[in-house]
């Protein structure tokens, strides 16, 4: 297994690239930067593409910016303006439609490319001359095709075929990093590959049936990292999509898999329970390892200059703030904070530090966040949102707030509880065992039916100046995880288990006959 290819799947990077860093991003980041340190040329970054049904590398020049810079996204091309008159808009229709055959016709000469390069070739160039007609011009030419088409309902395929293309030339879809990276010459042949390793979303598509289909068929070894088992045990509060794709991929997972990391002590028992209860295969619970999550705090973020006309920017004062860090959804218990400094408002006469929440609005958070606007019982800037702020800008407002809440109702891990300690802040967190576990007792966790107590202990942190000293004390006492210790722990545990294949357990990893068909009722 040496000398074969370790595939590290970033999938889950390259589809939400647009998005800020989140914590599964991040988490898949390290994961390769991990792999790539310890094993240089032999870990290949790749995605899969579902339509293709394979895997494919991601190319070196283009690496960096697609995963790590938020690039390539696609461009809008400018587009020509209608003409002036309507006789000269009809030449640029005749233009358009002799133009596009002879450069199809060009394309298909020779026998030159093969038949997938030949129809991208000719979708190109047929999407370069759309670009010459402006769209109130496309419109009138697709009204006299489908005029014609009552004569010869043979081109009604054709017309569809065009508005698709239209429709992708309009909004730069032609020419993606998609295409440049799912072309034959990156495909990942099966038999290259050693090792596979996904630490993202693999519920997102079916590359949990590829990869276990590749074991089978070539060898492959599978190592999953399991952040949590939330769309299972606590489905209500999960997002509706991941609900549904989330139980078959672990089950496919549980069926087929090597080797398991987990975030989380309790992570890892959620898993194991799970998987006795279903009735899975056993998971040996030496096979089943934890690998803490890490977090790294610049106390020195950026300049006093710039950290002034930062707060300044968004209304705030350093140290006069309360910062809750998440996804915007309804497991994160955004709509408890809201009603706790509702409560405190009122209690206190408006005189209150205003919370602020940093994170991008994810799923079903709309009618909060409209009601937290439009709340005349909430004093104006009492909870500001923030889902605009970059890295830099998250350490400033971790680095200058009074203290941080994070009322989740369950967790995998708890990484904003980590990077609050980090920065020598207080946190007040829910009672979830995962948070718990990550805080390492240098947080307060208060039960989500304890509402006096909350609001107690976020006065008190706002006002008293020895129960804040003593909040800061204890949080100093954090023992940090870094990011390094996290690829550390990784790569060596990798190393040590994944080239003796000899150390396989037949009864885990090579079950024979084919697995129990997924039921929603057995999940």
């Amino acid at each position: 297994m040496r000398d074969k290819s370790i595939l590290i799947d970033l999938s889950t990077s390259y589809q939400f690239r647009h998005w800020r860093p989140m914590g599964i991003l991040r988490v898949e980041h390290e994961v390769w930067r991990a792999f790539a340190a310890r094993f240089g040329a032999r870990a290949v970054p790749a995605i899969y593409d579902e339509a293709r049904g394979g895997f494919y590398r991601i190319p070196q020049a283009i690496f960096e910016e697609v995963i790590f810079r938020n690039g390539c996204q696609p461009e809008a091309p400018a587009r020509t303006l209608t003409a002036p008159r309507r006789w000269r808009s009809w030449a640029r229709i005749g233009r358009f439609l002799w133009r596009a055959r002879r450069r199809m016709r060009a394309v298909g000469q020779g026998g030159r490319y093969d038949e997938a390069e030949t129809r991208l070739r000719r979708e190109s160039a047929v999407a370069e001359e759309l670009l010459r007609l402006s769209g109130e011009e496309y419109a009138l030419m697709r009204h006299g095709l489908v005029a014609l088409e009552r004569v010869a309902p043979g081109i009604a395929p054709r017309i569809r075929a065009l508005d698709a293309l239209n429709h992708r030339a309009h909004y730069g879809l032609v020419h993606t990093v998609h295409d440049q990276i799912c072309a034959e010459r990156n495909r990942i042949a099966p038999e290259e590959v050693g090792e596979y390793v996904s630490a993202g979303g693999f519920w997102g598509d079916a590359r949990y049936r590829a990869a276990y289909e590749m074991r089978a068929a070539h060898g492959w070894r599978l190592s999953y990292y399991i952040h949590d088992l939330i769309p299972i045990l606590w489905g209500h509060v999960a997002e509706p999509t991941t609900r549904k794709t989330f139980p078959p991929a672990l089950h496919w997972m549980l069926w087929g898999v090597d080797r398991v990391w987990t975030n989380s002590e309790v992570t890892r028992r959620d898993l194991l329970a799970h998987a006795a209860r279903c009735g899975y295969p056993e998971l040996p619970p030496e096979k089943v390892h934890v690998v803490t999550l890490g977090a790294d705090a610049l106390r020195e973020t950026a300049p006093a200059t710039d950290l002034a006309g930062l707060f300044a920017q968004r209304d705030l004062e350093p140290g006069g703030y309360v910062l809750m860090v998440g996804t915007q959804e309804p497991r994160k218990n955004h709509d408890f904070a809201y009603r706790l400094w509702r409560e405190l408002a009122a209690r206190r006469a408006g005189d209150i530090m205003p919370l602020v929440w940093v994170g991008q609005p994810g799923w079903s958070i709309g009618p909060l966040l409209e009601m937290v606007r439009a709340d005349p019982g909430l004093p104006h800037g009492a909870i500001r949102i923030l889902d605009d702020v970059d890295d830099v800008e998250l350490e400033a407002l971790y680095a200058h707030c009074r203290y941080t809440i994070y009322p989740s109702h369950y967790e995998g891990w708890g990484l904003p509880v980590v990077e609050s300690l980090l920065h020598g802040k207080p946190c007040l967190t829910s009672d979830a065992p995962a948070l718990i576990e990550a805080a390492e007792g240098c947080a307060e966790a208060i039960g989500l039916l304890e509402g006096e107590r909350w609001l107690a202990r976020a006065e008190a942190l706002m006002d008293d100046e020895a129960a804040y000293r003593a909040a800061c004390a204890q949080a100093e006492r954090f023992t940090p995880h870094r990011w390094a210790d996290f690829r550390a722990a990784l790569a060596a545990g990798f190393d040590a288990a994944g080239d003796d294949t000899s150390t396989r357990d037949p009864a885990w990893t090579q079950q024979t006959g084919q697995p129990i068909p997924y039921r929603e009722d057995a999940a």
